[in-house]
This record gives structure tokens, sequence and C-alpha cells, in this order.
């Protein structure tokens, strides 16, 4: 069960308590008084504490109409940002929340009480329309344009637009404003998302405190948009006027204050800044295949222990790569001063000189591998189709492996653990490094956390295959990707005699099967266009 539904869950007696008392007060004709007075006490407190703890600083307030239908459009970092904007705002804002928060205890209350507007995600027209006449009769609506907050649900930060710095806008703002005739405000927020992240409420990954970092509310100039009473108004006219709206809104905002800093406008990355070393790749197509294959070896190992798959795929005639990661194919001192963002570059930028041959793409990762190849699904999900991981290293046996940090600081080297069943299978086969930098093993335990807190984001196929006999990853390790990655289609699979080195052990062959049935399914099943 998720973290937020057990938090859910423990919420309950004290909803059902909050439920009872304005049941009581409705029935005494209480209500509406006591409504009014909360909401002037909790603004109040709201803003004594936000210019206590975060220096809060209101800027452009003039630019709210002080009377008559407006709309706020504001961008979303956080579950800060209700309050923030709540008590900032001049006048009484009445909330648009997502259907789903009529279910979520003491937070369905509040929304009420706020006399907010729980509204379907894609299309409801019937809630829609109490919008607009609640803007006919003059209220203030507030609306978050991206539809959540980047890095919440199932939608990752990098997935902004890089000219705004922001989730694509949805064009409900705008549809409210034409159907209702009133001026639309862009409000920007600044530092809600570095004091509250989303990894602190609702995924529950680090302790949900608000930070005392400075925050900044900034109201634009109203934005009107005319519409003549026989006009029609198309898609692509709400498109170009909600993305005016979004501009509007981005410009308020300074991206270098937020969670992840970043320069707007940033750039996409379309092609490699360097290709890394790649002895096994085939000759470049003519054209363009429908689905090319990515192989990353793993921590300490040589290529050649992924190598093999090579075979296969030429057999079906698709393009593929199989780099030599940062600090490997050298020697152990190699390892040293090699961090993970380093096999994410290469991995990455090697997936981007396959996509010049083929249209999708099949990552398929050993080990460290495996979690280079899950983060390269979370964030070239347009790309990746398929994922295929192999012994993941997500969770690890030793029970020294949390304290990597501090070992690093203490000891250079460490020896490397046994990978195989087969010992005459290790003796041939075997070119791992016998010994590795314990500052880069420090840096491969902290991917593994970050890549666990990121699985939501992947959406590829995936096949989880996992040894019986591993003596280095966990085998809950594999339980963890199944559960917690975002694919509709997922399979796990155990290889019951097998060590780490799955394609180099006892059941190599079983393995290999494994993988190329499921690249063969998957590559037919892909059309021109994609899946």
């Amino acid at each position: 069960m998720e973290k937020i539904q057990i938090l859910n869950q423990a919420l309950g007696p004290v909803d059902k308590a909050m439920e009872l008392s304005l049941g009581a007060l409705r029935k005494a004709n209480l209500y509406e008084p006591f409504k009014k007075g909360l909401y002037d006490t909790m603004k109040l407190a709201l803003v004594s504490q936000f210019k206590l703890n975060n220096k809060l600083k209101i800027l452009g307030s003039e630019n709210v109409p002080r009377e008559g239908g407006c709309v706020l459009a504001i961008n979303h970092q956080s579950w800060l940002d209700v309050q923030v904007v709540a008590a900032s705002c001049p006048r009484k804002i009445c909330w648009l929340a997502k259907s789903e928060f009529a279910h979520w205890p003491i937070l369905r209350q509040l929304i009420e009480i706020q006399e907010g507007i729980f509204i379907k995600r894609g299309g409801d027209d019937e809630m829609l329309q109490v919008a607009v006449n609640r803007l006919k009769e003059g209220a203030c609506i507030g609306i978050f344009p991206e539809g959540t907050i980047p890095g919440e649900e199932d939608i990752p930060r990098w997935d902004v637009e890089p000219e705004t710095g922001l989730l694509r806008g949805k064009t409900g703002a705008v549809r409210l404003a034409l159907l209702a005739g009133v001026p639309i405000v862009p409000v920007g927020l600044t530092g809600t998302g570095r004091s509250f992240p989303p990894e602190a409420y609702p995924r529950l990954q680090i302790a949900p405190m608000a930070k005392p970092t400075p925050i900044e509310v900034r109201f634009g100039e109203p934005i009107r948009f005319r519409k003549r009473t026989t006009e029609d108004i198309n898609y692509d006219q709400l498109r170009g006027m909600t993305d005016r709206v979004m501009r509007a809104v981005s410009l308020l905002v300074d991206h270098s204050k937020g969670h992840v800093p970043m320069t707007i406008p940033f750039q996409v990355k379309d092609k490699p800044d360097r290709i890394p070393e790649t002895p096994f790749k085939n000759k470049p197509v003519k054209d363009k295949a429908k689905v090319g294959v990515l192989v990353l070896h793993g921590f300490t190992s040589h290529v050649n222990c992924v190598a093999d798959l090579r075979f296969p795929l030429e057999e079906m005639g698709l393009p593929y790569r199989i780099p030599i990661l940062r600090g490997h194919g050298g020697e152990w001192k190699d390892l040293k001063g090699v961090t993970s963002k380093d096999w994410y570059e290469d991995a990455e930028n090697s997936l981007l000189d396959l996509l010049g041959e083929c249209r999708k793409a099949i990552v398929v990762g050993l080990s460290m591998g495996g979690l280079v190849a899950l983060d390269l699904a979370a964030h070239h999900r347009k790309d990746v189709v398929g994922v295929v991981t192999l012994a993941a290293a997500l969770k690890f046996k030793d029970p020294l492996a949390p304290l990597s940090p501090i070992m690093a600081r203490l000891i250079r080297s460490w020896p490397s653990p046994n990978s195989f069943v087969d010992k005459e299978l290790k003796k041939q086969r075997n070119r791992n490094y016998s010994k590795f930098a314990t500052d880069a093993f420090a840096s491969l335990y902290q991917y593994s956390c970050d890549v666990e807190n990121n699985l939501s984001f992947v959406a590829a196929n995936a096949l989880i295959l996992y040894a019986g006999k591993d003596e280095i990853v966990h085998p809950k390790a594999a339980e963890t990707i199944y559960e917690k990655i975002g694919s509709k289609s997922k399979k796990k699979v155990c290889i019951e005699g097998s060590g780490h080195e799955m394609l180099l052990d006892l059941e190599a062959a079983a393995v290999a099967k494994e993988v190329t049935d499921f690249i063969k399914e998957l590559t037919s099943s892909v059309t021109d266009e994609g899946e």
C-alpha cells in the first residue's frame, strides 16, 4: 500500500469527527458564519506564518480586480501553493479541485469550506458550467493550468516545456474566461517547491516538513480574451491562448529558485555531446528501423558480460549499441571519481546516437546498467518503448552498503563480491574488476535510491529478471521495481540457478532467450508511428 493511502486511512477518524461537527453547525444554522470566520482567521494565520517562516513577498496584488469575476492562472510547485496564494490574494478564492479530492479525508472538508468546485479530469461540462456561473456572479476562481505538480503523480519534472519551464497548460482556464467573459490574472509562485516539494508530500519520500526558504507571489497584469457571441473558438485558438497565458505565468516565476533550479529557456538534448567507446554496434542502416536496442553492462563489469546479446540482435536485423560506460574497460582505478551522472550521460548519448537509426528504443541493463535503463525509460518516455532489467542493483544484500558514503572517506577500494555460481564459468568468462573504488560505489548506492524514487515515471513495457542465487543484489529489488514502475505491461521472472552475472553464468542461454523473446514480441507490436 502507498504511504499516502496509509496516511489517509489514519486520518479517517479525524475526518469523520470533522464531518459530524460541520453537520451539527449546519443544523444549527451556524455553518455560513462559521465558514466566513474560519476563512478570515486562517488567512491571517497563514500570512503571519509565511512572512515569519518564508519571508513571504507579495508583488502586483493591485492587478487582481477588486470586484467582478476573474480567473487566477497559477503555476504549480507544491501542496503549499493553495495556502500561499489564498494568503496573498486580496480576494477570497474559489478553487477548482480534481474530483478525486472529494474522497480525501480532511482535505475534502477544507475544499468545501472554501466553496471549492470538484471537477473531473478529461472533461466535466456540468461542473464547468457551475464554475462559469460562479464567475458571472463575481467569484474569483483559482486554477492550476498545469493540472498537477511536476514530479507529483506520473508526470516527472523533466516533462516541462523548454520555453516556460512549466508543464504544458491545459485549456480549462481560457475556456472558463471566454465562457464567462472575465479576465485571467497570471500568477507566478517562486520558492514553494523548494520549501515543500512533492517528495515531502504527497510522495512522503522525505520528511513532510516545510523548509524556511523564501517564497514570492507575483500577480501579473490581467489578460482579456474577446469572443463574439456567434464565434466558435476552435482547439488551435484555445491552444494559442493557453500558451500565451503559460508564457505570462512563466515570466512571473524565478526558475533559478525552484526545487530543481533551471534557466529558461533550457535546451532539450537531441544530439549526443560525446559518444562513449562502443566496441559492439552493427553497421548503420539506410532507412530508420522501427526499433533499436541499447544494452548496458554493470558496475565493475566488462562489456563482455552483456555482449553476447549482439548475436540475436543481428539475427533480428535490429540496430543496437553496447557502449562502455565511464570508468570501465580498463583497470579498477579508472572508477575513482566517476559518478552515476557519468554513467547516465554515456548511456543517454548512446541512446541518442542509436535513435538516429531507429524510431523507438528498447533498453536492456545488467545490475548498474539496469538502474540506468530504468532512468532512461523515465526520462525518455516517448522514445523508450521497452526496458529489460537483469539483476538491477536497486537493493543490495551487503548490510554495509548504506554506509558506503562514510567508508569512501576512509577506504580507497573494496574487493568485488562473487557474481557467479559456477566456478569454472567464472574462470573462463569473468573479466570484471577484482575490486572497485569505494567513492564510485557510494555514488551507485545513492543512484539506486534516486532511481527508486522515480520508478513511477517509467511507462515502457518492462521485463524484470532476477537471479535466485544472486550474492550481490537482494531479491527485493525486483519486487520493488515491479510494484513501483508505472508500466501497464510488466513481467517479473526469477532465474533460479543463476548468480549475478546472469548472461555468463549457468543459465545464460535461458536468460538470453527471455530477453530476445521480449524484444521480438515488443518489436512486432510497434508500428511505424510507435506502439
